[in-house]
Formats: structure tokens, C-alpha cells, sequence
């Protein structure tokens, strides 16, 4: 509990209207500041609040970034007096930016009373954030004493990297079409089209069992499916500490982020299986699947990552040879920067028999936005930039220079050896 500085003159003034009237020997003035001194203690023994409960509800626990988040809190007096002066804050994380509304209010509640508190907060960047907890502020009744406490309440939520719609960039891409989507064959397997009724087996699962085939006859009958056949796709991401250059919203990092969302999102949309490798300081792993399930998965994976690490491309692929299915797409999304083992990386995934595609966000263009790169300067290092791709072009590879004011379906149509 701490004293306003109403309180703190008022006791100041007590303490100075005894020491006076000690000296004059007023005994109406030493009188009047034990009175000032008594009203302070017995104001400091009442306390201006009850119990109070707060609730928070948010519009979505899952957003995309640049999306808004509707946020209400309910405030209920759920003792048998009034709370007196209170003032309620909901603390927000910083890297959100208040839209609309307050997320702070001074309230008054009668018992059983109850106040809400409505904002909109913009969520500019991906990541995992929280928001809470509550801090409310109680005065007294007459504003001589605040008392300070937090309501431990969290809201968490997760911010996706934005998708973007890349499907017209793979309909007017000149290039082969080697992901063909999920095609079903004529066998009996894991799949979504009916192929053919067979008695039941025990272990067979019961969801798959005919109900109306088990009235008409009297026999338990499984329904088979035909197998479907999809495509296994790769996509590995570079988070090293390399990918941070550049302003905080656009970096290698952030596009090569929303590339991967965009690419994983536009695969298993088509029932492709779509893979998630991560690598800065560590190897991030997800192995091939497909659904909603996997698609959370990777948005979730994605939302988190930060650059870190300086871990070498060739360790990447040498640790997930043994796991990439032949023949699959194999997506690079790197700079291609501060790593020398690019080349061979790539030449052995081509080598395996991958057809590799290598997003190339320009880190000489990101340096350009926040610092000032002689002309000379950036000519040599975007000529050994256009060499590096080159080389990596020769391998067999497809390579797309990625530049800063470009949308990703346009880059994936700018999809050329060089």
C-alpha cells in the first residue's frame, strides 16, 4: 500500500501543527495535527476495495499477421461493498499496437456490479505472445492510499506468418509441373473415394464399418477406400543469424517465413504432404503430412522462429538424407549468404534425384534499406550474389532472386536457370 501525496502533506501537516504547537504551547493546534495524523491510520486500516474477478475473452486464439484481435474484459465486484475508485489495466505486449478503444478504465462497482472494457489491438509481427496479466489500482475513499496488485491472468495467443495466394504463379509458371496433387489409384489403402465392400476382420477400425450393408444382411462389412497417391514435399527454411538483416518487418527471415506458410498452405490445400525443416543453431525437423493438423503444425513452427545460429546448409541435408523420400520437390528458402557449403549442398540434392528450387531473398537489397551502401560497393557484391546463383543454377537447381519490393507469386514466376 503507498500514500498519495494528499496523504503525504496531510500527515506532513499533522507532524508540523504538533511540533508548532509544542513550541507556543497551543494546545488547540497540537490538538488539530493529532487529528490530521488519526484520520491518515485509520484511513490506512480501510481498505477501498472487495473482491474482484476478471475475465478475458479474445476474438481468436490463432491470427495471421497484420490481422486485428478484438479483445474484451469483464470486470465483476463480487464483494458486498463498493470498490471505491479503481482503475484497471490490461497489460498488452509491446510489439502490438493499440487500434481502437482503451485497455485501461476507472471504475466505481456497486456489489454485483459488473463493467466491460473493449479494444482492438493490431498484430504487426508473427510470434507467440501473451496478453496479461491484469494490474488494478485501488484508492481509498478519500484518496490517501493506493494499493497496487496483479490479477494472474494470461491470454495466450499465437500471430501466423501472412499466406499469400501463390496458385496463379504455379498455373502461369512455364516451368514443368511436377506436383500433381493427390491422384487416387485403383488399390485398396488410406484414402477418401469408395473402392469396395469386404468383411469385417477384428482390429479393423469401427468408423469403417457399413451399417446399412450389416441391416440389409445381418454380416459386419468394411468399407475399403481407394488409396491416394500424393506428392511428399520439402521445404527447409534458413533462420541463422544472417537472416535478420534489414528493418524489423522486412528481412530474409520474414519473407523466407511467409514463403514457407505460403507454399505449405498452397501443397496441402492440393492434399500434397508437405515437410518443415528449420535449421539456425539447431536442426527443427517435421516430418511429411498433410491435413489441417499438419498445416497448424508448420504455421505454429513458423511463428516462432528467430535468426539465430550459423549452422552450414551441407550439415542440413547430410542429416536429412536418409529421410527424404526419392525424387520428392525439395524447396530452399535461403540468402544463400555466409555459407560456403551452398553449392555442394545443392549439387547433392540434385544429385539424389530432387528436383530443388532455391528462394533467394537478396540480403544486399535488405542492407540497402537500413544503411547506405556505396554505389560501387553494391554492384561488386550484387554481381558475386548473380554469380553464387548462377553456379547454383548449373547444378540443375531452379533459382529465383528474390528482391525486397517483390510479391512472392511474382518471384515464383521469375523461376529460370540462369
Amino acid at each position: 500500500m503507498m500514500w498519495t501525496r494528499k496523504a503525504a502533506f496531510t500527515f506532513t501537516g499533522g507532524i508540523a501543527l504538533i511540533l508548532i504547537g509544542m513550541m507556543i504551547s497551543n494546545h488547540q493546534m497540537m490538538i488539530l495535527g493529532l487529528a490530521f495524523i488519526a484520520f491518515i491510520v485509520v484511513n490506512s486500516w480501510v481498505s477501498g476495495h472487495g473482491d474482484v474477478e476478471v475475465q478475458r475473452t479474445l476474438s481468436a486464439d490463432n491470427l495471421y499477421k497484420g490481422d486485428d484481435l478484438y479483445v474484451e474484459l469483464l470486470v465483476t465486484n463480487r464483494s458486498r461493498r463498493k470498490t471505491q475508485q479503481l482503475e484497471v489495466y490490461d497489460n498488452v505486449p509491446h510489439e502490438m499496437k493499440l487500434r481502437s478503444g482503451l485497455n485501461q478504465m476507472r471504475l466505481n462497482l456497486k456489489p454485483g456490479e459488473s463493467a466491460r472494457i473493449r479494444y482492438v489491438l493490431r498484430c504487426p509481427l508473427r510470434g507467440h505472445y501473451s496478453v496479461g496479466p491484469v494490474s488494478l489500482r485501488y484508492r481509498n475513499t478519500f484518496n490517501l492510499s493506493i494499493d497496487e496488485m496483479y490479477v494472474d491472468h494470461h491470454s495466450d495467443i499465437i500471430i501466423f506468418p501472412q499466406i499469400r495466394d501463390v496458385e496463379e504463379a504455379f498455373i502461369r509458371s512455364r516451368t514443368a509441373k511436377m506436383y500433381t496433387g493427390a491422384t487416387t489409384l485403383r488399390t485398396p489403402g488410406p484414402g477418401t473415394e469408395f473402392y469396395s465392400l469386404r468383411e469385417y476382420v477384428p482390429g479393423d477400425p469401427f468408423k469403417n464399418i457399413n451399417w446399412k450393408a450389416f441391416a440389409r444382411t445381418g454380416d459386419l462389412m468394411i468399407n475399403e477406400k481407394c488409396r491416394d497417391a500424393v506428392t511428399d514435399l520439402y521445404i527447409i527454411l534458413d533462420s541463422r543469424d544472417i537472416a535478420r538483416i534489414g528493418t524489423v518487418l522486412k528481412n530474409p527471415l520474414e519473407m523466407g517465413t511467409v514463403a514457407a506458410a505460403s507454399l505449405a498452405s498452397f501443397f496441402i490445400q492440393r492434399r500434397d504432404s508437405v515437410s518443415l525443416t528449420i535449421y539456425d543453431e539447431k536442426l527443427s525437423f517435421l516430418p511429411p503430412d498433410t491435413g489441417d493438423k499438419q498445416y497448424f503444425k508448420i504455421l505454429s513452427s513458423l511463428a516462432g522462429v528467430a535468426p539465430r545460429g550459423t549452422m552450414p546448409l551441407q550439415a542440413v541435408t547430410n542429416s536429412l538424407a536418409a529421410r527424404f523420400s526419392r525424387g520428392s520437390p525439395v524447396f530452399v528458402i535461403s540468402s544463400c549468404e555466409g555459407d560456403g557449403t551452398v553449392p555442394s549442398a545443392i549439387r547433392d540434392l540434385v544429385g539424389r534425384g530432387h528436383e530443388v528450387t532455391v528462394l533467394s531473398p537478396s540480403s544486399i537489397d535488405f542492407e540497402r534499406l537500413v544503411s547506405r551502401i556505396p554505389r560501387m560497393s553494391y554492384e561488386v557484391l550484387k554481381l558475386e550474389r548473380q554469380n553464387r546463383l548462377t553456379s547454383l543454377a548449373g547444378f540443375g537447381s531452379q533459382v529465383i532472386d528474390w528482391m525486397p519490393d517483390m510479391d512472392l507469386s511474382q518471384a515464383l514466376l521469375q523461376v529460370r536457370g540462369y
